[in-house]
């Protein structure tokens, strides 16, 4: 006969959670409770491994969502750094344009300068000429010019000789006047007092104190000769 324990009874009942329902039904006794001991340590297992998988999963949501929230925080850096590597690259994007512009410029004045220089340089070269033709025109005046000096030297030496010479040509012909200023005076007072030796000789009763070699008729008069 069936047992009509109540333990076989909840032994089939848990049991037929985890069995075909006629397979429970034929079970009894021992084999029923071995079946059910079977049944339950396959369920703790299982509900072990699927509380181990559990943890896991939390686990691994837990690293999921750290990995999200570092994946998210190295996005910002990212999205940051590139941000700022585009601002710099703009930045040396521009700096490069006006560099540019700087050296476009800087070669445009210097074709400028180059334009203004080259009349400058051509008149240097007409000037530098014109300065080596006066050089050399200095240089035949400075030749003419030692050559007058000695010119000179040797006039002056002449001129020197010359004047030296009528100095002592004049000095002799001052000497000369003088010696005939003399002689003239004296034979014009001589001659005078002869005639006035004749004159008082032929006619003595004349006075003769107003004439005088000194003297001199004027206006027909006698006045001292000035």
């Amino acid at each position: 006969m069936p047992s009509t324990s109540p333990l076989p009874v909840l032994l089939k009942r848990i049991f037929s959670r985890f069995q075909d329902k006629e397979v429970v039904e034929g079970l009894s006794g021992n084999l029923l409770q071995d079946r059910v001991v079977d049944g339950l340590g396959d369920f703790l297992i299982a509900s072990n491994l699927a509380l181990n998988r559990t943890q896991e999963a939390d686990d691994l949501k837990v690293r999921v969502a750290k990995l999200e929230e570092e994946l998210s925080t190295r996005t910002k850096t990212f999205t940051n750094r590139e941000t700022t590597m585009y601002l710099e690259l703009a930045s040396l994007r521009q700096s490069e344009k006006d560099v540019n512009k700087a050296l476009h410029d800087k070669g445009q004045e210097a074709v400028e300068l180059e334009a203004k220089i080259l009349p400058l340089r051509t008149h240097a070269v007409e000037h530098e000429e014109l300065v080596a033709e006066l050089k050399g025109k200095m240089t035949k005046l400075e030749e003419r010019a030692i050559q007058r000096e000695v010119l000179l030297g040797q006039v002056d030496g002449e001129l020197v000789e010359k004047i030296e010479s009528l100095a002592e040509t004049i000095e002799s012909f001052k000497k000369t006047k003088e010696e005939l200023t003399n002689d003239a005076a004296d034979a014009y007072g001589k001659g005078f007092q002869d005639a006035i030796a004749q004159f008082a000789c032929a006619h003595p009763e004349v006075d003769l104190t107003p004439f005088g070699e000194s003297k001199c008729v004027v206006d027909g008069q006698i006045v001292p000769r000035e």
